[in-house]
């Protein structure tokens, strides 16, 4: 939604309705709310997938004005923190299954590149006065001081974020470049 012009948001009005009702309404979700899957694994949550409903909910919200769109967006965020975030390594486990323990803990790079830009793009929008702002920015600045640890001498970050003997990754690496970047620029960091 963002960078459309008023007369192509109007035109596109009726799938972008439909994309939010579905985000809204229709997607998968835990007893508790939170957005998960039932692939690959039952009552699974995967840190991706804050990007597949964030960024247009929070974008909702900022062409609407309707307060509801942000707080499912920031409910959701901090589902997800509570699942998967590791506070010790200050990045998030790729995935969580409901009732399996212990979780195998793989600290997906490109999984924790799309989730750290679906909080740029939320906080991009998000009301200054919105009561779960603080926590959202609290958040991803500690997810950057997260990833700062795990990057390599030659710049780039590991497939599997903790362990050096994975390959380096350009995609994440692009994704973790454009986050501080962003992050700087904003005044976040």
């Amino acid at each position: 939604i963002q960078g459309l012009r008023s007369g192509m948001v109007n035109d596109l009005r009726p799938e972008i309705d439909y994309s939010i009702n579905f985000i809204m309404t229709k997607v998968y979700r835990l007893s508790n709310g939170t957005f998960a899957r039932n692939r690959p694994m039952p009552n699974s949550v995967w840190v991706d997938d804050l990007y597949q409903g964030i960024p247009a909910l929070a974008q909702m919200g900022k062409l609407t004005g309707d307060r509801k769109y942000n707080d499912e967006a920031t409910r959701q965020v901090m589902h997800f923190t509570q699942l998967l975030f590791d506070k010790s390594k200050g990045v998030c486990m790729h995935g969580w299954v409901e009732g399996m323990e212990p979780h195998p803990a793989f600290y997906w790079a490109r999984a924790n590149g799309w989730a750290v830009m679906a909080i740029a793009a939320l906080l991009d929008v998000l009301p200054n006065d919105h009561p779960q702002r603080t926590f959202v920015l609290e958040l991803f600045k500690a997810y950057c001081r997260g990833l700062a640890t795990f990057q390599s001498a030659s710049g780039f970050w590991h497939q599997l974020l903790d362990r050096n003997d994975s390959f380096l990754e350009t995609s994440a690496t692009a994704m973790f470049t454009y986050v501080f970047a962003h992050g700087i620029n904003q005044g976040w960091l």
